[in-house]
């Protein structure tokens, strides 16, 4: 055909289209494809052929049939499409291809999924310019096979990095177009595992799980050649909480001493939680959990809980801690007197506490057989009169020789003896007309009373008091009486003679005198049933003058008086007449002491403090010469003189001295003491001053304090409690610590302190001990108005951490108690250590070195002369570490 006849008929074609696009487009609304199409006729695949297989990265030869029309004629292009799914879904191969072309060749992706139902579809694209729609119906292929090519695998997702925490599973995986192979896993280059699907799983990871992990995947087509490397991924493992070291099951722990459970785990971020009977103990967040003082309330279950930074939370197992407790006596026995002969007697004692045991104890004497709460004494005598008490005691398991026994009060159990008496009646005399008493006291119980006179029993006369009155001469006689007591037990008194008689009467009146100073003075009075005498001067009695002679050796001047004598008996007295003594003497020059006071009381002084009293004039001379003072002597060592002047030295006429007396006693309480002044006074060359004191400690303070073991770099506060035992507040000034170790002791009790009148303070000590070993100090405590005083202080310093419990140590020392020979076992391998024998006081008594021993080993250690009886602590020091346990040596 010519060109110029083509575009006629393309011309004329042109409009006949124009005329039904209308229809075309309507057609075009039908179809899937996403353009219109006219419906002109239809488009067909040939190949590939329904049915073919085909693998990826191969070269398909796609070839379709123009159908009716040719696209190119139109300036229309083709475009091709492929669908993995039956037509579901396509997906553009290529589009633009020249309309005069009817094949084109595809080569298939490797990434092309393989499956049995992929399609291709070809379809027109018009020129929109020239036509809006395809002339026609797109062409579909039947379903092919895609299959992979033998090739390296694609990795499309790789392992990816992850933290784990031990005892977890995890699980790398990776995503490839491997079809069927081997998957080959490394942890840090070295081959851990393969398998045959794209993941491995750790079920449980340890810490020697972490590293780098890759994974080697080589299809089954050519393993050889046809292999891909991953890239690594990390595993880090967070070790989770185990617990390493567990409790034992049991664990009995001594009354008010001090214990500690162990445990020892691992963790990432691990912490600890302890428990007690399930409830949680605040504060306990260490490896470690230290009973302290331990008591009843202490018994329980122990366990402890392990959080850290994986879960769940490690638990302890569970330790069932019993206290060795001592019982408590709740009743004491009561005393108990009976009569001799009789039966049902009985002391007893009531305790509380944990299967108790009972003996009893007479004068700190076992008695065999006496094991019950109660004790009976059947047919009593007085053999069995004693102190009683009772030892009580837990009878439960013991192996660290815990106090386990209490003791009853001391009480006497006796018989009712006969009465004996305090106050025997007295021989009296009774005047007549009068009234008398003859008294007797007796000591007993259940006490009846009779009088005797002459041996015949006086009617009515039943007190231990018999008052005899208007007596007759015919009451004189000889007296007893009879004290009957509890059990029918009498004693008779001794006799009391009663004699009667009359008032005195004066037979010998004293005479006037006068004498001369110097000469002797002698005056005489007597009379009729004569029982006293007293004289007087001036109307006063005379000291001491009290016989019927009254004589002065040596007159002087001031004896110069009045002297009469008064006379009597039980009836009554008479006064003798007054003798008048004159005495005459030459006035000769002498001195004369006079003291301004015979005693001196400094009262109460606090301990440690001393206190200064000044006699203003104590020592006066009265007479008229001077008074020469020789001596002026103080005694005990509490008492001396303060700026006194040196003797001898002398005291005008008239003239006094003053002296100043310091109390310092050394020993609390009364303390008498006198200071002896001499001098040449002639009448009185010694006088003296009676001197007393009272050293007081206004409170009472404990004698000691112990820390016990605390480990070096810890420290142990402890106080010390003061009560005040007087009726004024006491102020303790200070308070500090002296002694070898002070330095690592302190006071954290602020002063002053202030104890109220009967009331109690605390000084509270801080022990911190710099090294290993036992550490001494002594608490000085001041008060001025209280007085000093000192407590001892003790504690012992451990290595930190070092102290290994005797069970976790595996060593034991047997028998205990023990008499010449200690036997050491250690259940566990020993490198070479040190034993030592500790006594009470912290010093070492005996010790040995041991080599290295295998677990089973047994040492005989022979203590016979090197440990006394007593009780003890064995101490087993190696490298780092110590465990004690304690021994009680009996001989």
């Amino acid at each position: 055909m010519a060109i110029s006849t083509w575009y006629h008929t393309f011309g004329l074609k042109r409009l006949a289209l124009s005329i039904i696009m209308i229809a075309g487009l309507a057609l075009s609304s039908q179809t899937t494809n996403a353009q219109c199409v006219y419906g002109w006729g239809n488009l067909a695949i040939t190949a590939p052929t329904a049915g073919s297989s085909w693998a990826t990265n191969s070269t398909m030869t796609i070839r379709w049939s123009q159908g009716s029309y040719n696209a190119g004629y139109y300036y229309m292009t083709y475009k091709l499409d492929y669908s993995s799914n039956n037509g579901s879904t396509w997906v553009n191969i290529v589009s633009g291809i020249n309309g005069f072309t009817t094949s084109y060749a595809w080569t298939l992706p490797l990434n092309l999924t393989p499956t049995t139902t992929y399609r291709l579809r070809v379809s027109e694209v018009p020129d929109y310019y020239n036509f809006g729609c395809a002339f026609q119906y797109p062409g579909q292929s039947g379903t092919f096979t895609v299959f992979r090519a033998c090739s390296a695998p694609t990795i499309s997702a790789q392992p990816t990095s992850r933290t784990v925490c031990t005892g977890q599973p995890t699980t790398f995986t990776v995503a490839s177009d491997m079809a069927t192979g081997t998957y080959e896993w490394f942890r840090d280059g070295v081959l851990v595992g393969t398998t045959r699907t794209p993941s491995y799983t750790i079920a449980n990871v340890t810490l020697a799980s972490g590293g780098l992990y890759s994974v080697t995947l080589r299809d089954d087509c050519d393993p050889a050649g046809k292999f891909t490397n991953s890239s690594t991924a990390r595993l880090t493992v967070i070790e989770s909480p185990a617990v390493t070291v567990n409790l034992p099951a049991t664990r009995i722990v001594c009354e008010s001493a001090n214990d500690t459970l162990r445990i020892r785990a691992v963790g990432a971020g691990r912490s600890f939680q302890w428990y007690k009977d399930g409830v949680a103990i605040p504060g306990a967040t260490d490896s470690n959990y230290v009973v302290n003082n331990a008591q009843a309330t202490s018994t329980g279950k122990y366990y402890c809980m392990i959080a850290g930074t994986c879960t769940p939370p490690a638990t302890s197992a569970t330790c069932d801690l019993t206290v060795a407790a001592k019982p408590r006596i709740t009743r004491n026995p009561v005393a108990v007197t009976a009569c001799p002969g009789s039966s049902g007697n009985a002391i007893s004692v009531t305790a509380t506490g944990l299967n108790l045991a009972y003996q009893w104890y007479k004068d700190g004497v076992r008695i065999d057989g006496a094991t019950s709460s109660t004790l009976t004494f059947n047919n009593y005598d007085y053999s069995m009169n004693g102190q009683y008490y009772c030892l009580v005691r837990s009878d439960i398991p013991n192996p660290n020789n815990c106090a386990i026994t209490a003791q009853s009060s001391t009480v006497r159990v006796s018989g009712y003896r006969v009465p004996t008496i305090s106050v025997q009646p007295k021989n009296t005399i009774a005047c007549a007309g009068g009234t008398t008493t003859l008294v007797s006291e007796f000591a007993g119980t259940g006490l009846t009373y009779q009088w005797f006179k002459d041996g015949k029993a006086l009617a009515g006369q039943a007190s231990n008091t018999l008052v005899l009155s208007s007596i007759k001469a015919d009451a004189a006689g000889r007296y007893v009486v009879v004290a009957t007591g509890t059990c029918g037990l009498s004693t008779t008194s001794d006799t009391a003679s009663v004699t009667v008689i009359t008032k005195p009467t004066i037979t010998k009146q004293p005479e006037n005198t006068t004498l001369t100073v110097g000469e002797r003075l002698t005056l005489t009075v007597d009379g009729t049933d004569l029982q006293s005498v007293q004289w007087y001067k001036n109307d006063l009695a005379i000291k001491d003058a009290t016989t019927t002679t009254y004589s002065i050796p040596s007159v002087v001047k001031a004896n110069s008086g009045f002297y009469s004598a008064r006379i009597t008996n039980t009836c009554g007295g008479v006064v003798s007449v007054a003798a008048k003594v004159e005495v005459n003497d030459p006035v000769v020059p002498r001195p004369a002491i006079e003291l301004a006071e015979t005693s001196v009381d400094f009262g109460e002084i606090p301990a440690g403090y001393s206190k200064s009293t000044t006699l203003a004039g104590l020592i006066k001379n009265v007479g008229n010469a001077p008074l020469t003072i020789t001596e002026i002597k103080l005694s005990p060592s509490d008492f001396s003189l303060s700026n006194a002047p040196t003797t001898p030295f002398d005291i005008a006429p008239g003239a006094d001295q003053t002296l100043v007396v310091i109390a310092a006693p050394t020993s609390k309480g009364t303390v008498n003491g006198s200071m002896t002044i001499r001098s040449n006074a002639p009448l009185t060359p010694q006088t003296a001053v009676a001197l007393s004191a009272k050293y007081v400690l206004r409170y009472d303070a404990p004698a000691s304090q112990d820390y016990g073991q605390v480990e070096t770099g810890a420290s142990s506060e402890k106080c010390v409690t003061l009560t005040n035992n007087s009726s004024q507040v006491v102020t303790i000034d200070q308070a500090s610590v002296i002694g070898v170790n002070a330095a690592e002791f302190s006071v954290v009790t602020a002063m002053p302190l202030t104890i109220a009148a009967g009331g109690t303070a605390e000084i509270c000590v801080k022990f911190n001990p710099g090294t290993v070993g036992t550490k001494t100090a002594q608490l000085s405590i001041r008060s001025s108005n209280g007085g000093n005083s000192s407590v001892e202080l003790r504690g012992r310093g451990e290595t930190p951490g070092g102290v290994i419990d005797a069970v976790e140590a595996g060593i034991g020392v047997f028998p205990n108690p023990a008499t010449d020979v200690l036997e050491l076992r250690f259940g566990k391998a020993m490198p070479a250590m040190l034993c030592s024998i500790v006594n009470a006081a912290g010093s070492v008594v005996a010790s040995m070195n041991v080599e290295s021993l295998d677990a089973g080993s047994t040492i005989r250690w022979n203590i016979a002369d090197k440990v006394a009886s007593g009780a003890y602590t064995l101490v087993v020091r190696y490298g780092e570490n110590a465990t004690s346990l304690p021994v009680t040596v009996v001989r």
